[in-house]
């Protein structure tokens, strides 16, 4: 192998890793960690079982970008992929926009609801969204791989879950009302 034919394989290979974890911005994304003020306007995803509520947000973690539920009285961010789960300190939180109505649509074996609300993507550059189930005693959201057609969703030390029935959050836009006022010459 001659040194120019090492250096494009190794370049190739830094340019996909660079392309893994890529966020979505379609949508207003807002720092959060302890020492930051929580938004007035968080998009509330849950409850778990310990009492807290639960809002969304997201956290990049190992080249991915994963669905976070956020606890803001424990500044934390609680998440996992399809093996494990994990917790952040510094994370992202989905906040409210005017015209734009955030809501949990049923859904099931990994289809793709109008809409979906996709965090960002995997480490293998596969587009990740935001689902939820009732579970262990909470309303817990999680992440949806649609190639996996799963929810999956574990909680600290809670067990992993897999469900093909789930909701998805989806992100309707709401048209301003037209001013019906009469119009005079």
């Amino acid at each position: 192998m001659t040194k120019s034919t090492l250096f494009f394989a190794l370049f190739a290979i830094a340019c996909g890793l660079a392309s893994a974890g890529v966020y979505n911005n379609e949508h207003t994304w807002v720092a959060g960690n302890l020492t930051l003020a929580f938004p007035k306007n968080p998009v509330l995803g849950g409850f778990d079982p310990y009492g807290y509520y639960t809002y969304v947000g997201r956290v990049i973690y190992n080249n991915a970008v994963l669905p976070a539920r956020v606890v803001p009285e424990l500044g934390l961010a609680y998440f996992n992929t399809d093996l494990v789960s994990s917790k952040a300190s510094s994370y992202q939180i989905l906040t409210q926009k005017a015209n734009v109505l955030y809501t949990w649509v049923r859904s099931y074996d990994g289809y793709r609801e109008e809409d979906s609300v996709s965090v960002g993507t995997a480490a293998n550059d596969e587009r990740v969204y935001i689902c939820r189930s009732k579970s262990d005693g909470g309303l817990l959201f999680g992440t949806l791989y649609l190639s996996q057609k799963l929810c999956i969703i574990k909680s600290d030390d809670l067990p992993l879950r897999k469900f093909d029935k789930y909701e998805v959050l989806v992100a309707k836009a709401i048209e301003s009302p037209v001013n019906n006022s009469t119009i005079t010459h």
